[in-house]
């Protein structure tokens, strides 16, 4: 059971991480875009993603692997091996819901639950 938890934690941290990345370089580059005739703007574009993302989605998943194993580690040492990585899986989610919330309503979800505001945005 915890191998299936943990396949389902690394493959949503990957998901949600790739998505937030790729979102992100889009939104940036579609400020360039008054700037190219569109043809032009559309393969530069597509081509400006496929050499950023091709390695990057290549990696991806090993780094968050890594990466969650040092955080699952060390809240397997914290926590125990179940509750541990429960609560390194929302410390993650988290993390993400923070940058999501940045990118998609320029808020600061940190903020908002420290004055206490959070019922306002839910």
């Amino acid at each position: 059971m915890y191998r299936y938890f943990f396949r389902f934690v690394i493959m949503s941290i990957t998901i949600l991480t790739a998505n937030l990345l790729s979102t992100a370089l889009s939104n940036y580059l579609v400020t360039f875009r008054s700037q190219v005739r569109p043809i032009a703007f559309t393969l530069l574009s597509m081509t400006v993603i496929v050499l950023i993302f091709y390695p990057l989605f290549a990696r991806l998943e090993e780094w968050a692997k890594t990466l969650s194993l040092k955080i699952v580690r060390k809240g397997k040492s914290l926590a125990g091996k179940y509750l541990g990585l429960l609560l390194a899986f929302v410390a993650c989610l988290v993390v993400l819901c923070y940058y999501y919330a940045k990118m998609w309503y320029h808020i600061d979800l940190f903020k908002i639950l420290v004055s206490g505001e959070i019922g306002r945005y839910l």
